[in-house]
């Protein structure tokens, strides 16, 4: 398991790709990573490019990492983050739905394009 984090050539979003199998515990570390950053950067929109990093966590460490682990690690809500997925894979798809359940702006995605965009557009009065 591997993973690279770095800031898109506009600026305006982290970026994460992540490769091998994806567990809470890479999560929980890109994460904080990723957190860390955009505190010292003041960027708050993340693509985590996943395609090739299929969730093999259950959907219990899933549920727990979007309400317990995430409040623990003090990560920001006031973020917009686009996972970007393979486009057969759906095992991220209920990571998408806990962690929005939790209070948090994440959007799975299946076409890179798209996910871009979304990061790109302008802030609405609500991610103030």
């Amino acid at each position: 398991m591997s993973y690279t984090i770095a800031i898109s050539e506009n600026g305006n979003y982290i970026i994460c790709r992540v490769i091998g199998p994806m567990t809470v515990e890479i999560a929980q570390e890109f994460a904080r990573e990723m957190d860390n950053l955009s505190h010292a950067k003041n960027i708050k929109r993340f693509l985590t490019d996943v395609r090739e990093a299929p969730n093999v966590s259950s959907v219990n460490q899933n549920y727990k990492y979007a309400n317990q682990d995430m409040k623990g690690l003090k990560l920001q809500r006031g973020v917009r983050s686009a996972i970007l997925v393979d486009p057969a894979d759906t095992t991220h798809d209920f990571v998408e739905t806990a962690v929005m359940n939790a209070g948090y702006n994440v959007r799975v995605f299946r076409d890179e394009r798209a996910a871009i965009a979304w990061l790109n557009e302008e802030t609405s009065r609500q991610e103030v």
